[in-house]
């Protein structure tokens, strides 16, 4: 029985997954709004990471469908909460920066720390500057340097800058 099961979830898997080469093939032949069809119903329907980071693509640029900027966002967030760390960084940086939403500290060092917590340098630095200014959080000079520690070693020069700096 424990067999069967196991089959049956790498077939679906299979499956699955091929929904996103589909949606590939789709957006390379000129069917960007099939590609994208595609794309949603492997995010909406089988929760593939990919699937809705390409979808907030589309929505982001505005080129296959009309920008939307929240949607884009939304689908980047679906991402994130299925492990995709490169989403992770774009809405932590939206919330950080402001960019396609309000600025959120806290929102922001939720993301950016998912990112950093699977390796992203850039991740673990922001956070890292984030406790050296107290943005969003209490200043705290030792947790600062532990991000920034981090960040050099996910291979982050500025991380390595900031990282010598507070530790003189």
């Amino acid at each position: 029985m424990i067999k069967k099961i196991g089959i049956i979830s790498i077939l679906a898997t299979t499956l699955f997954a091929g929904l996103i080469e589909e949606g590939i093939a789709q957006a390379k032949q000129g069917h960007n709004k099939k590609a994208l069809a595609l794309f949603e119903k492997s995010c909406n329907e089988e929760k593939l990471a990919k699937g809705c980071y390409y979808s907030a693509q589309a929505y982001g640029k505005g080129t296959v469908v009309a920008k939307d900027t929240k949607k884009s966002l939304d689908y980047y967030q679906k991402s994130c909460d299925l492990q995709y760390t490169d989403a992770c960084m774009v809405v932590g940086s939206a919330y950080y920066y402001g960019f396609g939403a309000k600025k959120d500290y806290l929102k922001a060092k939720k993301t950016l720390s998912q990112a950093c917590d699977a390796g992203d340098a850039n991740g673990c630095f922001l956070v890292g500057y984030m406790y050296d200014l107290g943005q969003g959080v209490a200043r705290d000079t030792q947790k600062a340097l532990k991000f920034y520690t981090n960040a050099c070693n996910y291979g982050s020069k500025k991380g390595c800058e900031y990282q010598k700096q507070m530790s003189k």
